[in-house]
């Protein structure tokens, strides 16, 4: 910090004041943003310690400036690795929901199918003919197939992953 001076004007609805140095023969502009990590806002009279530079537009403006006798707090880094922790919450819970739904859709109705299939003979010899419905289906194995290979069918009406229930497959 090159200078010290006395805060004599704020602004605190937009964020900005000046600051009055025994060593500047001018005010100096402050804006909010320079005092970064301060634990509270700025107060008429504070004595502040800062860098002078030069704007794009010629003028001068304090930077990297600290409040006298105030605590400076390092929120940076807690909120910046909160955000990370609840970003990789999220992640973790996305993914594990994903797998639940498709571990627990999974385990009962390919076992329950699959032991269908076995018990009524080899889909191989089934191909798609536009059949949407149950009663158009001739056996369990056909519905297995339509379910599993053919668009546009409406077959499994509770969606459990076992096609009609009622007629073929319970």
């Amino acid at each position: 910090m090159n200078y010290k001076g006395k805060l004599i004007r704020w602004n605190e609805d937009r964020g900005f004041g000046f600051i009055k140095s025994d060593t500047l023969n001018k005010e100096v502009f402050i804006h909010i943003s320079a005092l970064k990590q301060i634990s509270r806002k700025p107060l008429v009279g504070d004595f502040i310690y800062f860098d002078l530079v030069e704007g794009k537009d010629g003028k001068t403006r304090a930077e990297n400036a600290r409040i006298e006798g105030v605590t400076q707090v390092n929120r940076g880094r807690r909120k910046r690795s909160n955000k990370i922790y609840i970003f990789a919450f999220l992640i973790m819970a996305i993914v594990c929901s994903y797998f639940f739904k498709f571990f627990m859709a999974g385990s009962g109705s390919t076992q329950i199918l699959d032991s269908k299939i076995d018990r009524v003979g080899n889909v191989s010899n089934f191909s798609c003919q536009g059949k949407q419905h149950c009663n158009q289906m001739n056996s369990c194995a056909e519905a297995i197939f339509y379910l599993n290979n053919c668009p546009n069918v409406n077959i499994d009406g509770d969606n459990d992953g076992i096609p009609c229930e009622m007629q073929w497959c319970d």
